[in-house]
């Protein structure tokens, strides 16, 4: 198992992308060339399948960073250290791409011939200073080819409950689709409130019929906001 470590990180190449992908570790600030190094340093233990994952996650770092600093709201200078590298991680990714492909191969035909001398290991090539974008359109095919892009969580369920609490003073009672939530992402969240608070014993929820209204009733409104984070 590869392990990736600096300021603010440490884990897995998978948990760095997925971090990067939620917005919790920011693309811009990936150091890549302390990244692939380490990766580098630890690829000889893997087998062949783990070796082959190994890339596109390396790829699709390198991207976010690539694109985060081409197409960000507040694009900055490209500093000398950056133009160098860039090109050394994409470099590297290449060179592992093609011993990837090589090491296959090599078994693929391993498993129908007898053992023979190995052809040359792919040489070492290094990439002329390119530009962002350029970089950018090198670096995609050896990504993923599919990313799901998801959005930070700006809203919690202690928010959610906040608002429940207010709409349920007025009244005590109510419905769920009369609630004071936008989008199906904040009703989501909400009826995940409700769900932690019924089973805390601080509300009462009923529906007469199947698909029909969600009844909401507050029960006490001596609620400790803090007992709700802890719970969930």
């Amino acid at each position: 198992m590869i392990r990736l470590s600096f300021e603010g990180f440490s884990g897995s190449p998978r948990e760095l992308a997925e971090r990067v992908r939620r917005g919790q570790v920011a693309a811009r600030d990936l150091p890549l060339l302390l990244l692939t190094e380490q990766a580098m340093a630890q690829v000889e233990a893997l087998d062949l399948s783990e070796r082959s994952a190994l890339l596109p996650l390396l790829a699709e770092l390198l991207l976010h960073k690539l694109r985060a600093l081409a197409q960000g709201d507040d694009p900055v200078p490209v500093e000398e250290d950056l133009e160098a590298e860039a090109p050394v991680v994409l470099d590297t990714l290449v060179a592992l791409e093609e011993a990837i492909a090589f090491l296959e191969q090599r078994s693929r035909e391993r498993a129908r011939v007898l053992p023979v001398a190995p052809p040359p290991l792919p040489k070492d090539r290094r990439v002329r200073s390119l530009s962002l974008e350029l970089l950018v359109r090198a670096a995609e095919p050896l990504a993923r080819r599919a990313e799901l892009l998801l959005p930070p969580e700006r809203f919690s369920l202690k928010e959610a409950w906040g608002r429940l609490l207010g709409f349920l003073r007025g009244g005590r009672r109510g419905f769920f689709h009369q609630l004071p939530f936008r989008g199906w992402s904040e009703r989501v969240v909400a009826f995940l409130a409700l769900l932690e608070a019924k089973r805390l014993g601080w509300v009462e929820m009923w529906q007469e019929e199947n698909f029909g209204p969600i009844g909401v009733e507050l029960l006490t409104e001596e609620v400790q906001l803090a007992e709700l984070r802890q719970a969930t």
